[in-house]
């Protein structure tokens, strides 16, 4: 999911984060069923500062939240022993979490319970199959232009980080199947999609991209990885670095720099880059079948999820949320059906993090060059 890029420097930060756990507050009324803070929260926005995860966070915002998703007023909340002032309310609806039918309050995004979620899982589960078998030949023409280039470890990462869970995104904008995210005077704050399931999926990468003119470097990362991963992750005054050196010389000349990510197997001694670099221009290979993958995806997606019978019986908005949900749903089972047949391999530092060493990182990162870059 893509938050709205905040400025770090000169550096462009966009923080792509697949799954959130929004730390709420618990009430003797839910204590039978799970709270916000077991659900997986997820954003797909551009979102101006605050976002509404960030204001569900606040107080026991979250705790209204629930009690309001099949529709409360405000004496049934009080009612329910739900402590609120009157100015977190009006907070809840300024930020569009909460909607106003009268006098009934209710959230306004989607809350998938274990049921739900259960069941849309089975529906995108039981598509995935036949997306992955059309999908096929060109998985295995990406793994083996990587491998030509002796970064086959690099697959699973482009793939999902790149493809799947990328350009499929910025494709479905383009054929309108998803709302463009555009902040407005009457759509304030954020713009997008919001929705919550229940469990969270114990696997869900996410990637960090650090971008500036045209130029982005992307880390592939899991929860179970970050432990190995801080010292990567953790110092962005190197990373920043490594990202501008690149842009201004073509290769890593800091000599700190080099000496903090020298044992991540990102470059060789002379600084040059040895992980894949996608650039965005007609004759990149990498770049030319990514492209055709997003597309062809987007093609079929839609057609094997049945958007109608979704949206009816889930009672989503319309069939572009439609859209948002049961995907971020369906690529997981890509990826898992991807790696089940052998087409592509989880990274080691997300297989067996506890086994894998710092150089196994550059099984998780890449560069994407726009095709403006150089460009007059």
């Amino acid at each position: 999911m893509r938050f709205k890029p905040t400025e770090w420097g000169f550096t462009t930060i966009l923080i792509v984060i697949m799954g959130t756990w929004v730390a709420l507050s618990q009430h003797p009324a839910f204590a039978d069923t799970p709270q916000l803070s077991d659900y997986d929260v997820i954003q797909y926005a551009m979102i101006d500062g605050f976002g509404p995860q960030n204001i569900m966070e606040l107080d026991n915002n979250g705790e209204i939240v629930l009690a309001c998703v099949n529709g409360t007023t405000e004496d049934e909340l009080r009612k329910l022993g739900i402590s609120f002032v009157q100015s977190q309310v009006t907070l809840l609806k300024t930020w569009r979490v909460l909607q106003l039918d009268g006098e009934v309050l209710r959230t306004a995004f989607p809350i998938l319970d274990r049921a739900r979620t259960e069941k849309l899982r089975a529906i995108t589960r039981a598509a995935a199959p036949e997306v992955c078998r059309r999908l096929q030949p060109r998985v295995t023409k990406l793994t083996g232009t990587l491998e030509s280039l002796g970064r086959q470890g690099n697959a699973y990462s482009i793939l999902f980080a790149y493809v799947v869970d990328g350009m499929v995104w910025d494709v479905f904008e383009e054929n309108n199947l998803v709302n463009k995210k555009h902040i407005t005077a009457d759509r304030p704050f954020w713009a997008g999609e919001v929705w919550a399931v229940y469990p969270p999926r114990e696997f869900r990468p996410g990637t960090n991209s650090l971008s500036d003119k045209g130029v982005s470097l992307k880390v592939n990362w899991s929860e179970e990885a970050i432990p190995k991963m801080i010292p990567f992750l953790a110092d962005w005054k190197n990373l920043l670095q490594i990202l501008d050196d690149y842009i201004n010389v073509g290769r890593v000349v800091d000599k700190q720099a080099k000496e903090v990510f020298a044992p991540f197997n990102l470059f060789d001694t002379s600084g040059r880059f040895t992980i894949p670099i996608v650039e965005e221009t007609p004759d990149n290979q990498l770049f030319q079948i990514c492209h055709a993958l997003s597309h062809e995806i987007v093609d079929i997606a839609p057609g094997v999820l049945d958007l109608p019978g979704l949206t009816a019986a889930f009672g989503f908005r319309d069939e572009k949320q439609t859209v948002v949900i049961a995907y971020h749903e369906l690529m997981w089972d890509l990826m898992d059906i991807f790696t089940e047949l052998g087409l592509v391999q989880k990274p080691l530092a997300f297989a067996d993090p506890d086994n894998s060493e710092p150089q196994d990182i550059a099984d998780l990162v890449f560069i994407v060059k726009s095709g403006t870059v150089g460009k007059q």
